[in-house]
């Protein structure tokens, strides 16, 4: 048995929740104006067929309030799209998390998966 990648999971229910705004895993070299960043930062499998990834969701740019909006909507409401993803639990919702290096406006939030492992 195999779990998913939660990373590849969350990048394409985003993608087709905010196209076309670009959807990566890291803060690309050339930013574009406005982007989502979504990446694996804990969790841990319960057992040999229970994954609990947690993800966090950075919304970068001048629209990221509601970028992070529609990115939340979309792991609250549909997270039936990615494939062995049995429930989704905010552990943090959004809240105003600018760069501190650029002072972009940026929007962050971390949900926490429960994926089945692959036959």
């Amino acid at each position: 048995m195999r779990f998913p990648d939660a990373e590849t999971l969350g990048v394409g229910l985003l993608k087709a929740t905010v196209a076309p705004v670009r959807v990566v895993t890291k803060v690309p070299a050339n930013r574009p104006a406005e982007f989502v960043r979504v990446w694996r930062t804990g969790g841990a499998a319960s057992n040999r067929v229970l994954d609990q990834p947690m993800l966090t969701v950075q919304a970068w740019g001048l629209n990221a309030d509601e970028l992070a909006r529609k990115c939340r909507e979309a792991f609250l409401s549909n997270s039936s799209l990615m494939p062995l993803v049995r429930g989704v639990e905010e552990v943090t919702g959004p809240y105003q998390d600018p760069d501190p290096a650029t002072n972009t406006d940026r929007v962050t939030f971390t949900v926490q998966l429960q994926v089945r492992a692959a036959r």
